[in-house]
This record gives structure tokens, sequence and C-alpha cells, in this order.
């Protein structure tokens, strides 16, 4: 790639002749498009308002007026409504497709489930985009669209409609090295750095549905030859919003012990202590000797300590842990508060929020509610959790900072997101913004690690 590759990325047009599509908004945005040199334009889902027929007549005509070299048209939940998939194919194109020029490959995917709002890329979408990713493995700029986001959005509410396997999904991103990432779904233009993966999500050009106040949006993205990707947040006047600015580097490292030791954790979760299983004590103490064996200064425990939260499954767990007490941060999770397990935790645990240990500071986040597997951390933690940070950064630089939590943030690879954190949104954005240093979790019983 020997020059810069400029996209105009925007998504969520909504056409339709009722007053949920803003003509005005549609008109500035495109007259804005039609000025700014770039190369290509994508897409990324939700042309018609409820997929029917005569929303695509009005989008023929409409989208027209883009001048554009090329753009990648992505199909999305509310063009798959009404069996609007089909009329999606006969006017606009293939639901699934991808182009290699110059060096550059773009795949375009289908995420959506018709007549329902959240998606699922499925098990050939998936093996469809290795093979891809795989055949054209020397491709200078690697990039990928579809309409679901599968990070967390901010400022949008409870956690919902996202694609059930995002983790899959992200999975292959990472594994592939794939520079770029080019969403919507949410009417909220948001961008994160995933390892070396950049995923932007774009807002909405013309619905009448906007996140927070905000205002309609589309983004003007410049990769450079040194993979620099710019990102520039405009309103469909083309007023700027926000510029992100990220980095590809191929040389990230998850583990990296140049400059020695600061802390040796042990990160643990899902205990079950009070199980049917019989061989539930024989594994922990498997489990536990790893552990000893690597002489940890901290043991964090991210939940499910308990199977039951009965009396007898916390007499089971302070036994076992007693050991260790003066090492163990321990963070609850749902199976510890059913019943009157919130009434035990507290009175065999004593649940700080902020501990300092070893030169480090922990923040101990209880996303955890009885009788549901989904995570909540409410706008009141939130802004407590942001003060804290704030400060004790300000105070204290040289500190590692690191919150525990039971809920996962980032989806997680081989399972599915039907019980996520309700906010993981916000509180992952939060915690980007405010330079925590480590987010440890302990949800669905599957390892995970990456860096955002």
């Amino acid at each position: 790639m020997d020059k810069s590759v400029r996209i105009v990325h925007f998504s969520d047009i909504h056409f339709t002749p009722r007053p949920q599509f803003i003509r005005s908004s549609y008109d500035e945005a495109v007259s804005v498009i039609n000025n700014t040199p770039h190369d290509f334009a994508v897409f990324s889902g939700d042309l018609t308002q409820d997929g029917l027929i005569e929303e695509y007549e009005l989008a023929d005509t409409l989208r027209k007026a883009i001048i554009s070299p090329k753009i990648y048209w992505i199909i999305g939940n509310h063009d798959s409504r009404s069996g609007g998939f089909e009329v999606w194919e006969k006017k606009v194109g293939p639901r699934e497709f991808r182009e290699y020029f110059d060096d550059v490959l773009f795949i375009g995917l289908d995420s959506c489930i018709p007549d329902q709002d959240g998606g699922r890329f499925g098990r050939e979408a998936l093996d469809y985009t290795k093979k891809i990713l795989m055949k054209y493995g020397d491709a200078k700029l690697k990039l990928i669209g579809f309409h679901h986001h599968i990070l967390p959005i901010p400022k949008t509410g409870r956690e919902r409609s996202n694609a059930v396997d995002a983790g899959d999904m992200l999975s292959v991103l990472l594994d592939h090295n794939v520079d770029a990432v080019f969403t919507g779904h949410k009417h909220h233009p948001n961008v994160y750095k995933v390892e070396d993966t950049i995923i932007i999500s774009a807002g909405s050009v013309s619905s009448y549905k906007t996140r927070s106040g905000g205002s309609r949006s589309f983004n003007y993205v410049e990769i450079t030859p040194e993979k620099e990707v710019k990102v520039k947040i405009m309103k469909t006047n083309g007023d700027p919003i926000k510029n992100e600015l990220k980095t590809i580097t191929r040389r990230f490292r998850m583990v990296d012990s140049t400059g020695g030791i600061w802390l040796r954790l042990a990160q643990i979760a899902g205990t079950d202590f009070g199980t049917a299983t019989n061989n539930q004590k024989e594994l922990f103490q498997k489990g536990i000797d790893l552990i000893n064996s690597t002489n940890p200064d901290l043991i964090l425990h991210c939940g499910n300590m308990t199977s039951e939260g009965r009396t007898s499954d916390y007499e089971s767990a302070v036994e076992a842990f007693l050991p260790y007490s003066d090492k163990l941060i321990f963070c609850p999770g749902p199976n510890d508060l059913r019943g009157f397990g919130e009434t035990l935790l507290h009175k065999y645990f004593d649940i700080e929020n902020t501990i300092e240990k070893n030169n480090s500071l922990f923040y101990v986040l209880n996303t955890s509610a009885p009788e549901t597997e989904i995570g909540v951390v409410g706008r009141t933690t939130q802004h407590r959790l942001e003060t804290y940070v704030y400060h004790t950064r300000q105070q204290s630089r040289d500190k590692f900072h690191t919150v525990v939590m039971h809920h996962h943030l980032i989806p997680i690879p081989g399972t599915r997101e039907t019980s996520a954190l309700e906010d993981a949104g916000d509180v992952l954005r939060l915690l980007s913004d405010t330079g925590v240093n480590l987010a440890l979790s302990g949800h669905l019983g599957r390892a995970f690690c990456t860096r955002v």
C-alpha cells in the first residue's frame, strides 16, 4: 500500500416515507460526502426502516444522489424485516461478498436474523470469513464490514441486540490480523483498538433516533501506508465532532516481562463450593496446588465461589480459602447471591470496594444481582468508580490500577452473549478513558485475554 486509503463510512439511513427518516439530514450528508475526496465508501446497514418494498424503491431513487467511486452496501436488521432480505438481493446486491483490489481486501457480511433486532454470524459465515482471510493473507489492508456491533457501545442503554456469537467473530478478526472493521446499528459513533484491530462504529445519518441528544453523523477514515488509522467523526453538515487516531503496529505482546515483575496474580472463578458434582473438591485442590506452585502475591476470585449461596456452601468455601485469607480478593457472582446469599456473603467475607496491596490499587466492582445471570453496574456506581480512578491516578500515577468484577466486558470466543453486563458499553468506555491498567472478570467459565 503506497498511499493512504480514504474511506467514507456512513450508516443507518432508515429510508421510509414516514417521519422516522429525516430527509434534511440525509441531504446534508450527501452534499458533504459528494464534496469529500475518498477512494470508496462503506455503508454499514439499515438502508430502510422496515424492509418494505416502497422503502427499497425510495432508497433506489435517493441513494443515486451519492457520488462515490465505489460503495460497499451492508445489510442491516431493519432491512431484513418483513422478508426484506430477499428484496435487498434484488434491489441492492448480495448480502455477503468480497472484493480484492490494489492490495486491499474488503469482506461484507450479513449479521442479521430476519425480524429480530439482535444478530448472529453463524458457523457458515465464520468459516467463510476465515477462508477468505487465509486466501488473501498477503493483502496489505484487510477490512470487514457488518451491521451489528461486537464490542459494547457507550451511551446506548441496556446492552442488547448485539451479535450473539460476537466473541467468535472477534477471535477470527484477531487471529487473522484484520486491520479495520466497520459497523453500525446502535446510532452512536465509537472507535476502539482491540490489540491491533481497529473497530469503528458509525452513528446514524438520517434516523429520527439518536443517542443522548447527539448529532446525526458519519465517519471519514484515512489509513496511511504506515497503518495509522485516522477517524474523523462528522456531523451531517460537515462540522467535526471528534477525531480519533489509532496505530496498527503488529508488535503487541500480551506478556512483556523485560521490566521485571511488579506483581504476581492468580485469577480464578467458578469454584462452585456446594455443587452436587462429586469431584469438585478434588478439582479445586488440583487448581490450588497449581496456584501455589506459582507463588502468587494475590489470589483474585472473580465470582461464583459457591454454587447456591447456602450456609453450607459458604462454610466449605471459607474452610478452603482460610490459608489464603491474607492474599484473597473476592468479587461475588450471581450464584453467591442466591437465596440468602447476599446476607451470608457479608457474614463470611469483608467485601471492600477499594483495596491497596503491594503498591497496587484494586477496585472490586460488584456487577451481580440475585436470581439473574444478567449483570449491571448502574450510573451511581459508574460515577463513583470514575471519581475514584481519576483522583487516585492523579495522586499516584506510579500505581497499578485493577478493576475486579464478575461479568465480562469483551465478548468471549466460544460463548453466546445472552447474559451480558447491561451497561457494558458505558463501563468499557469509562475504564479505557480513565486509564485503568487491568480488568479481571470470571463470567461464562471460559478463559480469554485481550487488550483494548
